[in-house]
């Protein structure tokens, strides 16, 4: 706990949380408390309600109510950080594989292409993206995003074999 009052001072995280949920179109979040303790030392059940999300601190913060909400703020944003990472890593990809299956449109066959070819098709389309419509004036869900995203990736992987059939290249 030592260090979150040290962060305390560095960092808003309630408001970079307000931010967030602007940026995704999201109402702002929503903080309800529980006092634990006597009211000399009080500790705090924080739970935090954003989007469709609803974060509980895992055990009451130690002193000031204003103090327990940085932190849940805190805990909040780092669970969204690893989400988001785990996202970006292929948590629902074999990573061992060599290639990943992709749907063919509304086919139901899917087709073979190497994850590194996914991998950029996925950081070019996440570019494109976030150039046209900067995260600060997103008014995008992280859903919508996402889909819009896989979306692109979708297309330019598609493109890209098309180019590489018509000149004759092969994956491996």
């Amino acid at each position: 706990m030592a260090d979150l009052a040290t962060d305390e001072a560095l960092e808003n995280y309630k408001g970079l949380l307000i931010q967030y949920c602007q940026e995704r179109g999201l109402q702002q979040p929503t903080y309800t408390e529980t006092q634990h303790g006597p009211a000399d030392s009080p500790r705090w059940q924080v739970t935090v309600s954003y989007g469709d999300w609803v974060h509980e601190t895992p055990e009451p913060v130690p002193g000031s109510k204003k103090f327990a909400h940085q932190v849940a703020a805190q805990q909040v944003l780092a669970e969204i950080d690893s989400r988001r990472e785990n996202f970006l890593a292929g948590d629902t990809v074999d990573t061992t594989a060599e290639s990943v299956s992709l749907p063919i449109s509304d086919a139901t066959t899917p087709f073979e292409v190497p994850i590194p070819l996914v991998s950029n098709a996925l950081t070019i389309a996440n570019e494109r993206l976030t150039a046209s419509q900067p995260s600060r004036y997103r008014t995008l869900t992280d859903a919508e995003f996402s889909q819009k995203l896989s979306k692109l990736t979708l297309e330019i992987v598609r493109s890209l074999l098309e180019k590489a059939e018509e000149n004759k290249i092969t994956f491996r």
